[in-house]
């Protein structure tokens, strides 16, 4: 799962805020492109993978989570292997920041925008939905501790929480969602994707709710434009644990990966020790 989403991430990012025509031109799955604006993110994953390999290494390490011990995995995931991507905001905060608390105290505000979704998809391997629920809110609060951004890390935990364990069985991905989290809501995709929470979440969970395919997914996402690295990220995370759907996509994507020490092998290794534990643990 965490493979590919940084698999999109690093896609994505190429497209990331581009005008229009230069996606119609370029998205085609055949290379990878160089973010507009940073161009050492190249066939690299961004921010979005960063901080959901925080929460994996965080899972697997702990189960009783607090903001604070999320704050201090951002922090150290960051300083480890320091990358763009992130918005200026929590790029300086963690950048000034020995600590989680430090983290928190340096953020300028608490935002509404998608950061807190874009890192929640791994949550959604606990199985007790309650539980999944409150470590969804326990990281969103670290810096998104708003209605919107609580809620939005929900909807994309609970999004791969649904197909893991086969509830599309039983019901539709938004039926659920809406039970669930006691919303009405109408998801639908709204071009180009904005970088809040409520427009990235309503896309993706709409996309991902008709894909069959992932790399057909992966192209239709993008063109949308907008924020074009984490709309592919979530998708490809999501649909990798979505059985009705064709997991091929073109082998350029994961052979060019970046893989240095937290490459394509890590993640990896972080997909395989998250299937080991949530095998076997029934929480």
């Amino acid at each position: 799962m965490i493979l590919e989403a940084a698999i999109g991430d690093a896609y994505g990012a190429g497209f990331e805020f581009q005008e229009m025509n230069y996606i119609e031109k370029y998205n085609n799955l055949t290379q990878y492109h160089k973010h507009g604006m940073y161009t050492e993110i190249y066939k690299k994953y961004t921010d979005d993978t960063q901080m959901a390999i925080a929460i994996t290494e965080l899972l697997l390490e702990e189960d009783s989570w607090t903001t604070e011990k999320v704050a201090d995995k951002f922090v150290t995931v960051f300083h480890r292997d320091k990358r763009r991507g992130y918005s200026d905001r929590v790029y300086n905060a963690l950048d000034r920041s020995k600590n989680g608390k430090e983290f928190i105290s340096n953020l300028s505000f608490q935002s509404t925008g998608n950061g807190s979704a874009m890192r929640a998809y791994p949550i959604g391997y606990i199985r007790n939905i309650e539980k999944l629920l409150s470590f969804c809110e326990i990281q969103a609060k670290t810096s998104h501790n708003t209605e919107e951004g609580i809620q939005c890390a929900k909807r994309i935990a609970l999004a791969v929480h649904f197909y893991r364990y086969n509830y599309d069985k039983k019901t539709d991905l938004i039926s659920f969602l809406n039970e669930t989290l006691k919303e009405d809501e109408v998801y639908e995709v709204v071009s180009p994707i904005d970088m809040h929470g409520y427009p990235t979440t309503k896309a993706v969970i709409k996309i991902v709710s008709e894909a069959t395919s992932m790399e057909e997914c992966l192209q239709y996402g993008i063109d949308f434009g907008g924020d074009t690295d984490t709309v592919a990220a979530l998708c490809m995370a999501i649909l990798s644990q979505k059985k009705d759907c064709k997991k091929r996509l073109p082998t350029f994507l994961f052979d060019e990966l970046e893989n240095g020490k937290f490459g394509k092998t890590y993640l990896m290794e972080l997909d395989e020790k998250l299937e080991q534990k949530f095998l076997l643990n029934t929480e």
